[in-house]
């Protein structure tokens, strides 16, 4: 081990070998024992430094994958690996955030690695999602359509409390937290914890009627969405704002496209493959044949003689795909030979004379 290197597990006082139990243990006292809000103020200066290390050291070591580099010597501040642990910048409260996620403080630290009741802190998801089918033609065109999807919005009675009638919480008094102590090997702590009265609100009151306690209610939302050409099967189209309605704003209206299948072409990233049918007398003589694009535009192109099904004989440039950053595919025109099953009597005859002319030739 490099002399410039710090020695995590020397931080954290673990043994080399320690199980994530361990790790989680030993981290969980030392944050308590320098946790600048739990020290006198002439210790509080280094007690933020000792913070920062030792959960430095815990974001490293609680990280099986970054656990795995730092052992092999790989350095987090000469190495080529990024652990992604610099909390130069970061105050303490950041710091935890990062480790364990938006909504964590200090006085979660002990309750979670001790086991003790302590509240469950969720990011909210206000995406709604939704599948749009789309044929291969509005692929290539884009297209505007309307769409219908339900959502959660603030209840308009209740301002999204889930509560009427409020007044001041008197558990806790209007702070939302409540002191408790509690007691363990490494000594007695204090630490506040969400007021199990009124979650955390400060306020309590009767349950809304309307929304039943939740907050927000359903609706159902009708709108016009503009699908812009070239967009390909699982790719997402979205509209900020049109999502479901929270404490944190509005979330998204992501529309996931979904393409329809199609029997006459087949997609090959932004190149299309056409299926072009070829009667058998222009497939033996060849000569030029004139079909109709899926964009409704007339292509004339030239079969090469003894031409057989299969076979791909002729690349248009740009009538593919369209890019949306700019260009689009080609169009790929494979060979379908097409055998005809109702034909004329004097096409009869004509096939009789081929089918003798063949016999005499290979007999």
């Amino acid at each position: 081990m490099r002399a410039n290197k710090k020695d995590y597990y020397e931080i954290l006082g673990v043994p080399r070998n320690a199980t994530k139990e361990q790790i989680d243990a030993a981290f969980a006292k030392l944050a308590m024992k320098w946790h600048p809000d739990r020290v006198p103020p002439e210790m509080k200066e280094e007690a933020e430094r000792k913070f920062k290390e030792i959960s430095e050291a815990y974001a490293v070591l609680s990280d099986p994958k970054k656990r795995e580099m730092y052992d092999r010597g790989w350095d987090p501040e000469t190495g080529a690996p990024d652990f992604g642990v610099d909390f130069s910048g970061m105050n303490i409260d950041e710091i935890i955030e990062s480790i364990f996620g938006r909504g964590f403080g200090i006085d979660d630290i002990f309750e979670r690695f001790f086991g003790r009741e302590r509240r469950v802190y969720e990011v909210e998801d206000l995406d709604v999602h939704i599948t749009l089918e789309l044929s291969l033609e509005e692929i290539i065109k884009g297209t505007e359509r309307y769409i219908t999807y339900r959502r959660k919005r603030i209840c308009d009675v209740c301002g999204g409390e889930g509560i009427v009638d409020t007044h001041t919480c008197p558990v806790c008094r209007g702070t939302g937290r409540i002191r408790k102590a509690s007691r363990t090997f490494i000594g007695t702590f204090y630490v506040d914890t969400v007021c199990n009265n009124c979650g955390g609100r400060g306020i309590s009151g009767r349950t809304c009627g309307k929304c039943g306690g939740e907050g927000r209610v359903w609706e159902e939302i009708r709108r016009k969405v503009s699908i812009p050409a070239g967009v390909l099967d699982g790719q997402k189209v979205v509209y900020k704002g049109w999502g479901h309605e929270g404490r944190m704003g509005k979330g998204r209206l992501v529309i996931h496209i979904k393409e329809k299948p199609n029997n006459r072409y087949v997609r090959k990233g932004r190149d299309l493959i056409y299926r072009l049918e070829i009667p058998p007398p222009l497939a033996v003589l060849g000569g030029n044949i004139e079909f109709l694009h899926i964009t409704g535009e007339r292509i004339r192109i030239k079969v090469p003689p003894g031409i057989q099904t299969g076979e791909i004989f002729a690349r248009i440039k740009g009538k593919g795909i369209p890019n949306p950053s700019g260009g689009s595919g080609d169009l790929l025109i494979e060979s379908l030979i097409k055998i005809p099953t109702d034909i004329s009597k004097e096409e009869r005859e004509l096939y009789k004379k081929l089918l003798e002319i063949y016999k005499k030739k290979h007999k």
